[in-house]
């Protein structure tokens, strides 16, 4: 048996049933995804119910911040993953092991930087982003410590990702799970017992993702042969590494501007207010958990593609895109109906019975947005494809497209329109998204060169 055989939860997606392989890899991506939202979730609400409004505003402050440097990391991680599947796709096994020592090595060095860059730099980001006086210091703690522990996120994130380009969705999952207790458990303690505030949020994250780090080196060590490296055989191939760079600048810088666009969004939020700035972080939470399976789903084609591509299926890739985009739309319908009517029990979950002009503010914003969700759940489907089958491009241009629209409106309308002007600019930055993707995939979108 080839090396990958022994993968216990390894998934060949080159045959078989498509819309089995997409639901059995997606659903553990989205209870995963779901999980993952628990960090920032648990923090935020321990923290408001424990520490106040100012708290939970400062916490909402630093996350664009925070996710820039997450989501650069995701990106260099996605572009990586990517590569794999289709040496997997493709039955090239050690060239799957070598992308992985090479991503690692590459990988590691840029979160060194990263790391120290932001940690010096905390206190100046925060002032960028125009945080209210009154909760910015509170804001820069909990980043600076964020940035301390980036490299655990690093390595789960590319852990993870390997595991996923060889089918296996389901082990980072349950190390989600492990993990996420912990963060609620060290939480609780941190904040409530301890009394330390944002700062004990933010070390029972960094603590957390050092646990997932260290539980997927272990179970990739003695579980998959594959992907096993010595610490000896980490390095950076130079050729392999320019290809791996191509995928994941592309993939890291459209994440970056994704979140550049939410962090200039959080800065204009920022002018109205800690009511606002509260309201507007309970708000984008429930956005995260309302469009997280939309971002596991789009995974799953990115997969299911670059595996496909590999193996020379060509004819199965527009159809698992098809299937896709038929199961993001139903499920984001769903989830309109839901926050339609339950919006106010929800923001309950964050902010106390009597801020009330936080919880309007907030009703003002995810309602309008609510009805536009199966948008979004489109950008995500079109973005997953065009990555799997190696067109990272359109998934910039798709950003570059969106972003601006997006950060415009919501400038020019704040003063009138307050947290709606946020919904306004979302909104017409999927719609004008969606028409490029549309463009993109009649023009190019089958047009599949293998590795």
């Amino acid at each position: 048996d080839p090396p990958a055989g022994k993968a216990p939860m390894a998934r060949d997606m080159t045959q078989g049933n498509i819309t089995k392989h997409l639901l059995l890899y997606a659903g553990p991506l989205i209870i995963g995804d779901l999980f993952q939202q628990l960090y920032h979730t648990v923090d935020s609400v321990v923290v408001g119910q424990f520490r106040g409004k100012e708290a939970l505003a400062a916490i909402g402050a630093a996350g664009p911040v925070m996710n820039i440097l997450i989501f650069m990391i995701a990106g260099i991680s996605m572009g990586a993953s990517i590569l794999m599947a289709e040496y997997y796709g493709a039955k090239k096994y050690e060239d799957l092991k070598e992308e992985m020592a090479t991503s690692i090595g590459a990988g590691l060095l840029l979160t060194l930087v990263l790391s120290l860059l932001f940690y010096a730099g905390s206190g100046l980001f925060i002032r960028l982003t125009q945080t209210p006086e009154e909760i910015s210091h509170m804001a820069a703690g909990y980043l600076r410590i964020i940035s301390a522990g980036l490299i655990f996120t690093f390595f789960y994130n590319i852990l993870a990702a390997a595991l996923r380009a060889i089918g296996d969705s389901r082990t980072s999952l349950c190390v989600l799970i492990l993990t996420t207790i912990i963060n609620v458990v060290l939480d609780i303690i941190f904040v409530r017992n301890l009394d330390l505030g944002v700062y004990g949020a933010a070390w029972a994250t960094v603590i957390a993702q050092a646990v997932s780090s260290l539980a997927l080196i272990l179970y990739i060590y003695i579980k998959v042969p594959v992907l096993r490296l010595k610490p000896s055989e980490i390095h950076i191939n130079l050729k392999l590494l320019k290809k791996t760079a191509d995928y994941s600048s592309v993939s890291a810088l459209q994440q970056t501007m994704l979140y550049l666009g939410r962090l200039l969004v959080q800065s204009g939020v920022n002018t109205l207010g800690v009511d606002a700035v509260a309201a507007f972080n309970a708000a984008s939470i429930i956005d995260s958990y309302v469009l997280a399976p939309g971002s596991s789903l789009a995974s799953s084609v990115t997969t299911f593609s670059a595996q496909n591509r590999g193996g020379g299926k060509y004819d199965r890739i527009p159809r698992g895109f098809g299937i896709t985009m038929a199961i993001a739309v139903i499920y984001t319908v769903f989830v309109t109906l839901i926050i339609l009517f339950a919006g106010r029990p929800l923001f309950g979950i964050f902010l106390k019975p009597w801020e009330q002009n936080a919880i309007a503010l907030g009703l003002s914003y995810i309602r309008p947005m609510a009805c536009f969700y199966f948008m979004a759940g489109m950008t995500h489907t079109f973005q997953g494809y065009f990555r799997g089958i190696g067109r990272l491009k359109f998934t910039l241009i798709g950003t570059l497209i969106q972003i601006p629209v997006r950060v415009i409106l919501t400038y020019g309308l704040i003063s009138r329109l307050e947290l709606k002007s946020v919904a306004v600019g979302t909104v017409l930055g999927w719609a004008c998204m969606i028409v490029f993707d549309i463009y993109a995939y009649r023009k190019y979108g089958r047009n599949f060169n293998q590795i």
